[in-house]
């Protein structure tokens, strides 16, 4: 029996369909099509049951699951001894991260990385899943967490702030909408009344608002729209369609955005660097945590909201 085979088994089981396998094992999802496909013909057994809900393992896919699990176990921790001891400063890490980090903080100090250690390949997934450091699915992973996993080892690198914004050339009719009549209610400037136009980004169905303080702001505020990616609320927000709760890293340094009055931000995810305890010797993967350990520390000040200016937003004529 193939284990490459038995690999793309566990991931359709996991994810409960040939799509979210290919996104956990980074393939085209026709390629997994297939090898399930191949597997079954070679087992002469049906191992799961098709549906408009996705895949569902048979009492045989069942049976074979728990054995695969045992094996991969198995196999995982021979692979992590040999790995963990490799002093070679070339080869792959695998990364995992959520993309609004790749995309608003992290890609340019990976870029930075590899440059100065052009023999270490990069292998990037955007997940926002716990990958199994155990099972190699991921060497190193970046996690917004309040506590990892007790197996799994690394260091509390920042907290994350978010902040409110909308798109610059909304910014004006932002604060004119929203003063409207706030004298004659005796509403403070910060405790804005509700516009017409303006609205917060909903997430989902279950998250159509934000909480905390920065909600608290703009008790009047009204949620429109579901945007489940955090890529497409920042494009959301710059294209005038409401105001998106976003992180500072992302908000504070896209021209196209503005922090709206008065400028509140709260803590919200602690960022972590994990690996597992068996790479600790492995001298590439303790290289790039080292590098990104202090590149991100560098970048405290625009984590934590600390960087903005609301006086340069009056000088450039934007909400005060």
């Amino acid at each position: 029996m193939n284990w490459d085979d038995l690999k793309y088994f566990l991931a359709v089981s996991r994810a409960g369909s040939i799509r979210g396998a290919a996104t956990t094992l980074g393939v085209n999802h026709a390629t997994v099509s297939r090898r399930i496909n191949s597997f079954e013909d070679s087992l002469d057994e049906r191992l799961f049951e098709r549906s408009a809900k996705g895949y569902v393992c048979t009492e045989v896919g069942q049976e074979i699951y728990r054995e695969a699990v045992h094996l991969e176990t198995s196999l995982g921790r021979i692979e992590r001894r040999v790995v963990g001891k490799d002093r070679r400063m070339q080869g792959f890490i695998r990364v995992t991260l959520p993309d609004l980090l790749a995309h608003g903080l992290l890609m340019s100090d990976f870029a930075d990385f590899s440059r100065q250690y052009p023999d270490i390949e990069l292998d990037i997934i955007d997940s926002s899943q716990n990958l199994n450091l155990s099972n190699r699915e991921a060497d190193v992973a970046f996690r917004l967490c309040e506590q990892p996993p007790d197996h799994l080892i690394g260091r509390k690198l920042t907290t994350i702030h978010r902040a409110g914004y909308i798109a610059r050339n909304h910014a004006k009719s932002f604060e004119t909408e929203l003063l409207i009549d706030a004298s004659e209610e005796g509403i403070p400037t910060n405790k804005l009344q509700q516009s017409n136009e303006s609205h917060w980004l909903g997430w989902t169905d279950k998250m159509r608002r934000p909480g905390g303080k920065i909600a608290r702001d703009y008790p009047r505020l009204k949620s429109k729209h579901n945007i489940l990616s955090g890529l497409l609320q920042v494009q959301a927000c710059k294209n005038g369609m409401g105001v998106a709760v976003l992180p500072c890293f992302c908000g504070d340094a896209d021209p196209d955005l503005v922090r709206i009055p008065p400028f509140t931000t709260e803590a919200q995810y602690d960022l972590w660097i994990l690996h597992h305890p068996d790479m600790r010797h492995n001298t590439k993967i303790q290289t790039f945590v080292r590098f990104m350990v202090d590149r991100i520390h560098q970048q405290r000040a625009l984590i934590e909201g600390e960087q903005f200016d609301p006086d340069a937003l009056q000088m450039n004529g934007s909400i005060r």
